[in-house]
């Protein structure tokens, strides 16, 4: 005889500049709201993505098996802080000769419609269903 149940759950990863990628820790959650999400990033977290998960648990015969799946996509970049910048405002503001210039080149080649500083002073695409909120 077997036993089937099942558990839906929320987990958030949060996002810290590292030496060469952007380093993750994550957290269960029991809300969806960005807002409240971002009140609970760890120190010099710049960004966050929330996404939905379902535990199923089988118990078969007494023995217990447990299975983890994602449900849906993963939302854009929720952005605590920051200022966006298109390729026309980092020209303007930076200049073709500033030391910019690679970024800009970047945006261009990579076609990102837009970069973000974050507050913690690193720079990141910003895509289309990324979005920034009052830093905290």
């Amino acid at each position: 005889m077997s036993k089937v149940d099942s558990r839906k759950f929320t987990v958030v990863t949060f996002y810290r500049p590292g030496s060469f990628f952007s380093e993750e820790s994550t957290q269960e959650v029991t809300t969806h709201d960005p807002k409240e999400i971002a009140k609970l990033a760890p120190e010099h977290s710049f960004c966050f993505t929330i996404r939905d998960y379902v535990a199923k648990t089988t118990i078969v015969d007494g023995e217990e098996f447990e299975k983890t799946e994602a449900e849906g996509e993963s939302t854009g970049r929720f952005y605590i802080g920051g200022s966006v910048y298109t390729v026309d405002e980092m020209r303007a503001q930076f200049g073709e000769d500033s030391d910019k210039r690679i970024l800009i080149s970047n945006m261009e080649s990579n076609g990102w419609p837009a970069v973000i500083q974050c507050k913690t002073g690193n720079w990141q695409p910003f895509g289309e269903k990324d979005e920034l909120l009052e830093a905290a």
